[in-house]
């Protein structure tokens, strides 16, 4: 059994709490039926009873046990009203769960990891044009290269490992491919960095204005210990 049947194999699924019940209520039915045995109607009467409610409690609590949720770059994001925008996002959003789907079918837990980052990464970059759509055009790179080259580099090591290829080459690939999504995970970074460029111009230039009128009004002793008017008036 290759290694791809292996992850397929032992890949979890959702509990269901319905199952769990029956389960539960079989069980509990089984055993009254063996300590106390069906005589009567009554007999029968509670044993159908305590299994029902046994059941009932078993799938209440398998209900809390299912705490599965959307990845990060999954979670519903509300249209924006800019077409280019909600565009980026909903195309970014394919491709992330393709390539999440990709991922799921590689046994490499390192690999994994990588992938949980860029998808958080993802996230943030979503998130923020959903907030700024006018800083949708500045994604042209990620959206047309960054994803769809990771898309198609785990494809490739995916078919790797699904025709279970070795030797030192194949680990080479492998070995590759992880340094790569390193180089990917950093790029989508400094690309949600460059979103937040903006807003950090425009935060220091309020600073900067801020710290001038203070300055005017004589308070700067007071308000920005560091300014020169300050540091004068410590000297004294």
């Amino acid at each position: 059994m290759s290694n791809l049947q292996k992850n397929r194999k032992n890949r979890k699924k959702k509990f269901s709490p319905f199952v769990a019940g029956t389960i539960a209520a079989g069980l509990c039915c089984a055993l009254y039926s063996i300590v106390f045995p069906f005589y009567r109607i009554g007999d029968y009467v509670i044993g159908l009873a305590l299994s029902a409610f046994a059941g009932w409690i078993v799938a209440t609590m398998a209900q809390g046990l299912d705490t599965s949720k959307p990845a990060p770059s999954q979670q519903k994001i509300p249209e924006t009203g800019n077409a280019a925008a909600d565009t980026l996002i909903r195309q970014g959003q394919e491709l992330m769960h393709k390539i999440r789907l990709e991922n799921d079918l590689i046994p490499d837990p390192v690999l994994s990891q990588k992938m949980d980052q860029l998808d958080e990464v993802a996230a943030r970059i979503f998130r923020t044009v959903a907030e700024h759509p006018e800083q949708a055009p500045k994604l042209n790179r990620l959206m047309d290269y960054y994803l769809p080259t990771t898309l198609k580099v785990l494809q490739g090591y995916r078919r790797m490992d699904e025709r279970n290829v070795q030797g030192s080459e194949a680990d080479a690939a492998r070995k590759q491919i992880e340094e790569a999504m390193n180089v990917v995970i950093k790029a989508c970074q400094l690309q949600l960095n460059a979103l937040y460029q903006d807003d950090i111009m425009d935060i220091s230039t309020d600073i900067d204005v801020l710290e001038t009128m203070v300055r005017k009004d004589g308070l700067a002793e007071s308000k920005f210990p560091g300014s020169s008017q300050a540091q004068a008036h410590m000297k004294k």
